[in-house]
């Protein structure tokens, strides 16, 4: 993700916001500068080999979907997140993207194990996670922080060996 997505980043979080606000803060006032210091924060992240995100887009239309990406934070074991329209969810393309980004996580990274975690009544961010093969672990030790306030969360795990 570059900040040549930044309008389309935007655009997608606006249009999504009702979905995306229980479970992330930044969707509580969606700017377009904000987009574009994010934007720039990830390709900061690339550079630096802290964080991996991938802008998700739509083949016909060249719109912006989403964000899959991972946090190298546990080099042990990056976190794998993902996000996508509301009037695009439901139809496998998550679950299409991130199963590249694993492989490619795999390929190039030579990643072994990928955690996720997910809001415990986020059923859709739940499903994914299990479509693509991980493992519900128990409960997350802490509490994330949405739009909302803290919520619960479960931990994810997925051993690529």
């Amino acid at each position: 993700m570059t900040p040549a997505h930044a309008e389309g980043l935007h655009d997608a979080v606006v249009s999504s916001r009702k979905e995306l606000l229980p479970w992330m803060p930044w969707a509580v006032d969606p700017t377009l500068e904000g987009s574009h210091v994010q934007t720039a924060r990830s390709q900061a992240g690339w550079n630096s080999g802290t964080h991996y995100h991938f802008a998700l887009i739509e083949r016909e239309t060249g719109m912006v979907l989403g964000v899959a990406g991972l946090n190298m934070e546990k080099a042990d074991a990056p976190e794998l997140h993902y996000w996508i329209r509301s009037d695009h969810a439901r139809r496998g393309l998550t679950t299409e993207a991130c199963r590249a980004l694993i492989d490619w996580a795999r390929r190039v990274l030579r990643v072994r194990r990928l955690t996720l975690w997910a809001g415990r009544d986020n059923a859709a961010s739940r499903h994914v996670a299990e479509k693509l093969g991980f493992v519900h672990v128990g409960p997350l030790d802490w509490k994330p922080e949405g739009g909302e306030g803290t919520f619960d969360a479960e931990s994810y795990e997925l051993k690529l060996i």
